[in-house]
């Protein structure tokens, strides 16, 4: 139930995860907002905050826990660290903001939710919901942005950390195009 303050990203993500555990509904949070809103943060507070509450409770199950991972869970890595890959072809230094998405994004968490019933032989009120994959679709890339880009504003950040990377990884990408190359080398930068 809403404890009836303005919404807060915390609140929604656990009343979002207490839907689909306890009412076995599909969940939806649309984050919106004008640039430099934080809204790629937010997602990330949310995506997190879904899928590490789990391992919150007592019950976690052991077939899910890997404590050799950040996170506590194969799965839960995996995912949170697709998030950066998504952000380095998608983002861009804007006036703004320096880490602006250029792009939608559609993220989908995938959960197994344990029927209510087995949780209650289990003694537990609330079934679990361990986070299972995910999937996400992006949209409307500003693709002018890779042959234009204004004054003061950077095009998407996987270009600069290409460069930036050791030449024994630039050769094994594009040999003769990115070893020993800066921003000064390409037209389209």
């Amino acid at each position: 139930e809403k404890l009836g303050i303005d919404p807060h990203v915390f609140e929604t993500a656990s009343l979002a995860y207490l839907g689909l555990a306890l009412g076995g509904s599909d969940q939806t949070i649309l984050v919106t907002g004008e640039s430099g809103a934080g809204k790629t943060e937010t997602i990330k507070i949310v995506m997190n905050h879904l899928a590490t509450v789990e391992r919150s409770r007592p019950n976690w199950p052991e077939s899910d826990r890997d404590m050799d991972s950040e996170h506590g869970s194969d799965t839960v890595n995996r995912v949170l660290r697709a998030n950066p890959v998504f952000e380095a072809f998608g983002n861009a230094k804007t006036l703004r903001n320096d880490n602006s998405s250029r792009f939608g994004k559609f993220t989908q968490l995938q959960f197994d939710v344990e029927d209510t019933s087995y949780a209650n032989l289990n003694g537990r009120a609330i079934p679990s919901c361990l986070l299972a994959g995910s999937k996400c679709i992006t949209y409307l890339l500003e693709k002018s942005r890779v042959v234009s880009v204004s004054q003061g504003e950077r095009t998407y950040h996987i270009f600069y950390q290409l460069l930036e990377a050791p030449d024994e990884i630039k050769k094994d990408i594009w040999e003769e195009g990115l070893v020993g190359a800066s921003t000064a080398d390409f037209n389209y930068l």
